[in-house]
């Protein structure tokens, strides 16, 4: 994909994120039993926070671009 600077370091580098949105993906993390409190050597946690995410982002995107029309 090609992306201007910009919006190539604030989009795909630097999110902004909101501590609200933190705290409700945390809260989302938890309740797909995501959460840890001690890291391992094991990553599929850490692979399922990463599709949980992505998978916020799409609804989001989808439910905007809906509206939008």
């Amino acid at each position: 994909a090609v992306f201007c600077y910009e919006c190539h370091e604030e989009l795909l580098h630097n999110p902004v994120l909101l501590p609200e949105d933190i705290a409700r993906f945390a809260d989302l993390v938890r309740l797909h039993g995501l959460n840890e409190e001690i890291k391992t050597d094991n990553r599929s946690r850490l692979e399922g926070r990463v599709k949980l995410f992505h998978e916020i982002i799409s609804a989001g995107l989808a439910t905007v671009s809906d509206r939008s029309k």
